[in-house]
């Protein structure tokens, strides 16, 4: 099983409606796609302008899937036939997975307007049922014959082995460095991490708290001389955290890309401290990540590792 960093996020949208079953069916539903290996968020609809932007649309951004189901409402006059509308809250979520391009799937209960508003756009038709009791069983049937993966997310993750390093002479002093990384992995299964940029953002003493103040600049890659870099699916790509001379170990070094050592970051001595390095990219929402660096008067003293 996928650990909670990497599973894929279903966005579960359908009615639940009170004295009613519908509240039932999306647990049940949830706890189905939960077996299958799958992080899930059970819509409910917002009261608010405020709860739509700061939960429900952070959610449909950081899912990466999207499971429409479209209950019974109120039945509709026609002088030709007997149908009934679906729910407005979940077609407007659709509407939203729909342009932030998440891969989707409809379910519709039979008698259910069909084709209505943007139903009619989707690609795939929405699969009717009749027998809500059957519902989490046949979601979860599709979920596995389409082939949607848990074991993904929409995301980049930054990361690091404990003891990484790599020694190398630095030029021109000629002198022995050790150098530390941190790893950026794309956890997409499919899309390209374009124009990635790496960040120290926050350097904080412990345990006095103190920050210490750092300009916003580019770090360097390992072995690349351009500040932005690509990173493809499932893979990842190393950039300089920081490094140190052998002979003096208490004095951190960063390379960044610039024509100045004003925005050279100033961290040295020995102590605890917590680094918050941040990686933007051009598709992928940012990231951030807090690591614990102890600094002795050894080279073997230095510690740096996920705080």
């Amino acid at each position: 099983m996928p650990d909670e960093q990497t599973k894929a996020k279903v966005f579960i949208s359908c009615g639940q409606r009170r004295n009613s079953d519908e509240v039932e069916i999306a647990h049940r539903i949830g706890e189905r796609l939960t077996e299958l290996g799958c992080e899930l968020y059970i819509a409910v609809e917002e009261q608010s302008l405020l709860g739509v932007r700061e939960n429900l649309l952070r959610q449909l951004e950081s899912s990466e899937y999207f499971l429409f189901i479209d209950f019974k409402r109120e039945q509709l006059l026609t002088d030709y036939d007997q149908v009934w509308r679906g729910s407005l809250f979940s077609h407007q979520e659709l509407a939203i997975a729909s342009y932030l391009g998440i891969p989707l799937m409809a379910f519709q209960e039979r008698g259910v307007k069909q084709q209505d508003g943007l139903m009619r756009f989707l690609q795939s038709k929405a699969i009717q049922f009749t027998d809500r009791a059957l519902l989490p069983n046949v979601i979860a049937d599709e979920v596995q014959q389409r082939g949607w993966n848990p074991n993904w997310k929409n995301g980049l993750l930054l990361e690091r082995e404990a003891g990484q390093y790599v020694d190398a002479r630095r030029l021109p002093a000629n002198r022995i460095a050790r150098f530390f990384h941190i790893t950026v992995r794309n956890l997409h299964e499919r899309k390209m991490a374009r124009n990635c940029y790496a960040y120290l953002q926050r350097v904080r003493q412990i345990p006095s708290g103190i920050d210490i103040p750092v300009e916003t600049i580019e770090f360097k890659w390992a072995g690349y001389l351009f500040p932005n870099a690509v990173i493809g699916p499932r893979q990842v790509r190393r950039f300089d955290a920081f490094w140190v001379f052998h002979d003096t170990p208490g004095r951190l070094q960063f390379n960044v890309i610039a024509d100045s050592t004003e925005f050279v970051p100033r961290i040295g001595g020995i102590g605890d401290y917590h680094l918050t390095y941040t990686v933007i990219s051009e598709n992928f929402a940012p990231t951030k990540q807090t690591f614990a660096l102890h600094v002795g008067d050894r080279l073997e003293d230095i510690q740096f590792q996920v705080a």
